[in-house]
């Protein structure tokens, strides 16, 4: 089974995936995209966590991989989902990757990096749209029609040529949209990890 998926905070993401599991999905891949592929695997004694890691060298991921794969973990995926390791095991009572508050804590501050630079990215890419048009992108979906006329035009005339442009338009008007929601989510998640950060702390 596939199921396709965004997630913006790899908490809830692992939360997820451990809420599949129990009802007997459990996952062996996940693709960059977001889709996941599950088999049904009636075992549900088993437990999913997600890591965060800055990119590793070919010697570094391989140590990395090889220290969970001492302490049983299995690894969903070879390499990282951008940055994110998925790691499987059966319960056993030491079912946590981190054993110690300061691997906690370097954990989140790897993602507040992370995070903070995707929210800036987003901003960024926003003020760029922002300046590069002269129609108002936020709030009128007519400016966005950019067809010389196209407002002159009655008929047949009008129809193929409203019809033509809408999707060009209709890209203009949303792909703002899309960024200020991104930066939003990009934002609220930071804080969330901040907050987790300064308990462990």
């Amino acid at each position: 089974m596939k199921k396709f998926n965004i997630f913006f905070d790899i908490e809830k993401e692992e939360k997820w995936l451990n809420s599949m599991l129990q009802e007997g999905w459990e996952c062996n891949r996940i693709n960059p995209l977001g889709f996941y592929t599950f088999k049904k695997n009636s075992d549900t004694e088993k437990i999913i966590r997600l890591d965060f890691q800055k990119k590793l060298n070919k010697k570094a991921r391989e140590n990395y991989i090889l220290m969970h794969e001492e302490f049983g973990w299995h690894a969903i995926n070879p390499t990282s989902i951008n940055g994110t390791y998925y790691w499987l095991k059966p319960k056993d009572g030491h079912d946590e990757l981190f054993s110690d508050n300061h691997s906690h804590i370097a954990k989140y501050k790897r993602l507040m990096k992370s995070i903070g630079f995707s929210a800036m990215m987003s901003l960024a890419f926003l003020i760029i749209l922002y300046t590069s048009y002269d129609y108002p992108l936020f709030y009128d979906v007519k400016g966005a029609y950019l067809t010389p006329g196209l407002w002159d035009k009655e008929g047949t005339s009008f129809v193929f040529a409203f019809l033509f442009e809408t999707p060009f338009a209709l890209m203009r008007f949303l792909i703002p949209w899309l960024f200020i929601f991104m930066s939003l989510f990009y934002g609220l998640t930071y804080l969330r990890y901040r907050k987790a950060l300064q308990q462990l702390s």
